[in-house]
């Protein structure tokens, strides 16, 4: 266990055995990173045999920095997340779980099953949120296979007396052959899906006569893990099975695929069955080889599932019994994580958190965090609240915040048209600029840039955006994210960004330093693994704000590890304060160097600072596309107007 409330087993000399080269020595530039072989929970990891350093003797350490897993609303674990960081060589997993999932904010709690029109803008609502109830099927049905909500029966537990979901299949063959309907909770902000733990789910069943074989079925789809226990990486899912009294119960377990069979015993009003569900139990005895605490609720479906019969049946009054909640996780995730961390002995955990009951999304990165109170709090006035209550806060433990996937947080896989992303983009500018006594970004220190799309929203919006924040005297350090909530394949996903900081270690003290001031850079996974850094003068490090009379000034850019065919362009960008009367990013390039410039490791350059300017870099792949950006340094002529922040002094 590390200190302060983090987790991991890397520090100040990061993986063992591994040797350091100087970055900014000015030396011949580093040869490209080995691919290591050694395993690491299972995978072939991609560990790099040599660590940069700078001169300072700061240590460069690989981040991924918006991570999720089962405590929030998609199929990823602790356990695939921490796999692929290990598989890509990133040295430091920063948890940072949605608050509002942690805490079950507006959850579900009770479905009467009163609406199942899946059409847009219809649906059941449950608890005042719209759920859509999705027809799905399988195998070879026959055509009296059907479904739909009735009037009649319903459970004599449901006091609305509204109605049931009624099931009926029939296999053509004894090939098993569904009907069913998923229950889509997305326009109800998956106000189902949340961790397992101590959660209990209560449903009532009715079953026709006539059937033995087959079953009606209530199917939880939880999450992805790696391959562990002689069992193929992959979902896991659990299927619980009502059949007629009389056919004999259990728990198995067939690979992914958990399988409890309850028998529906007579006897209840109107031969109504009461059911009560433990997941988490059953997992627990299923698989005990992995965490159960691990496994969230993510897809719900009800099916009536035939091998040849006509199996026929109804579900009514489901319930959500929920017993843990908010800090009670984030105490679970440290133990979850330390016991992780002897699987994952070369990745650092540590625990952030994503303050997201509505936007903006914001990260909290500190020694320790804990569930916000929203109490009283409206939609409307959640921005003041996180400007004015919770980003004070955080900074008064000492901790940094990240304003998050700025355009949105949907995946939109069509990007806008460029006039339509202009027209978000300087929207957005508007509003984060500073108002009245709200600073810039709501006070956030760091501002995620590396999204090639978001929300429809690419790169180079992005990076304008944080350009734009830069030329009003908004110092926040960019950050690479991919917010991945999958735990699968983070080398290919589209968005694979992490970011890096010159660090003395993993301690989150060391990594908070580095952050504030902007002593870091960003970079895609598959695009860049390499190190940046710039100085100015021999004094003024990157992220640094530097006053000077000097009309000129002298730039030096590291950079290692460039990608074939690459190169590395200086960026200059005004600083002039102009806030609402010009919105734009206002920069050009003034130097672009080929992998053969950077043969001696760095490249030094004089800079024009007749005007108050700020200068970063930024490396572009052989297709002319940026792959990885440093931070700026922000040269200025005079003390900007409200200080330079302690940690960016030069």
């Amino acid at each position: 266990m590390c200190d302060d409330h983090a987790v991991g087993t890397a520090g100040a000399a990061g993986r063992p055995g591994v040797s350091r080269r100087r970055l900014l020595s000015g030396a011949a530039a580093l040869g490209a990173a080995a691919a290591g072989a050694a395993a690491v929970g299972g995978c072939s990891s991609a560990s790099p045999t040599v660590r940069d350093t700078a001169v300072d003797g700061l240590s460069g350490y690989s981040m991924a920095m918006h991570v999720h897993s089962s405590f929030s609303e998609q199929s990823g674990s602790m356990d695939s997340q921490l796999y692929q960081a290990a598989r890509n060589a990133v040295d430091v997993l920063w948890w940072t779980e949605h608050d509002s999932r942690m805490l079950g904010m507006q959850y579900c709690q009770v479905v009467n099953f009163t609406t199942l029109n899946s059409r847009p803008g219809k649906g059941e609502l449950v608890n005042g949120t719209l759920w859509q109830w999705v027809q799905r099927t399988s195998g070879p049905l026959a055509g009296v296979s059907i479904g739909g909500l009735v009037s009649h029966p319903v459970s004599p537990n449901d006091h609305n007396r509204q109605g049931s979901l009624q099931l009926t299949a029939q296999s053509l063959s004894t090939q098993p052959a569904s009907y069913g309907y998923y229950a889509n909770s997305q326009p109800a902000g998956w106000n189902y899906r949340d961790n397992l733990t101590g959660q209990t789910l209560h449903v009532d069943v009715l079953l026709r006569p006539g059937w033995r074989e087959g079953y009606l079925e209530l199917l939880i789809n939880s999450s992805y893990h790696e391959a562990t226990g002689g069992r193929p990486a992959g979902v896991y899912s659990l299927s619980y099975r009502f059949v007629p009294a009389g056919v004999a119960g259990g728990r198995s377990a067939r690979g992914n695929t958990g399988v409890v069979t309850i028998p529906v015993k007579p006897g209840g009003r109107g031969g109504w069955y009461s059911a009560a569900l433990s997941p988490a139990d059953d997992i627990a005895a299923l698989w005990p080889d992995v965490d159960s605490r691990d496994f969230a609720l993510w897809e719900l479906t009800l099916n009536a599932v035939s091998t040849g019969e006509q199996v026929s049946g109804y579900f009514g009054y489901l319930r959500f019994d929920r017993t843990k909640t908010g800090d009670a996780f984030l105490a679970q995730q440290l133990d979850m994580a330390a016991r992780l961390a002897r699987k994952y002995p070369t990745v650092a955990q540590r625990q952030g958190l994503e303050v997201s009951w509505k936007l903006p999304h914001m990260s909290w990165f500190a020694n320790s965090v804990s569930m916000p109170d929203y109490t009283g709090i409206t939609p409307q006035a959640y921005p003041e609240f996180m400007a004015r209550t919770v980003v004070p806060h955080i900074h008064s433990i000492g901790g940094l915040v990240s304003y998050n996937h700025p355009f949105g947080y949907s995946f939109v896989m069509k990007l806008h048209s460029k006039p339509v992303q202009d027209k978000i983009l300087k929207h957005l500018a508007a509003a984060m600029l500073p108002a009245k006594s709200v600073p810039a970004a709501l006070g956030a220190d760091m501002l995620e840039v590396g999204y090639p799309n978001r929300e429809g929203v690419d790169l180079a919006h992005h990076i304008a955006l944080w350009d734009i924040m830069s030329r009003n005297g908004a110092f926040l350090t960019g950050l690479g994210a991919s917010d991945d909530h999958w735990g699968q394949n983070w080398y290919g996903s589209l968005n694979n960004w992490t970011t890096s900081v010159w660090a003395k270690s993993t301690a989150v003290p060391d990594l908070l330093k580095g952050l504030a001031g902007g002593r870091a850079w960003f970079s895609s996974l598959s695009g860049y693994q390499g190190s940046m850094d710039l100085v100015a003068d021999g004094s003024a490090t990157m992220g640094s704000v530097s006053v000077s009379p000097a009309r000129s000034r002298k730039l030096t850019a590291f950079a290692t590890h460039l990608p074939p065919s690459g190169s590395l362009q200086v960026v200059q960008g005004v600083v002039d304060y102009a806030d609402h009367a010009n919105i734009t990013a206002d920069r050009k390039i003034i130097g672009h160097y080929t992998t053969a410039d950077l043969a001696p490791g760095a490249v030094t350059q004089t800079v024009d600072t007749s005007a108050s300017s700020f200068v970063r870099t930024q490396i572009l792949d052989a297709t002319g596309q940026v792959v990885a950006m440093s931070n700026p340094i922000w040269l200025l002529r005079s003390a900007p107007p409200g200080g330079i922040p302690a940690a960016r002094g030069a």
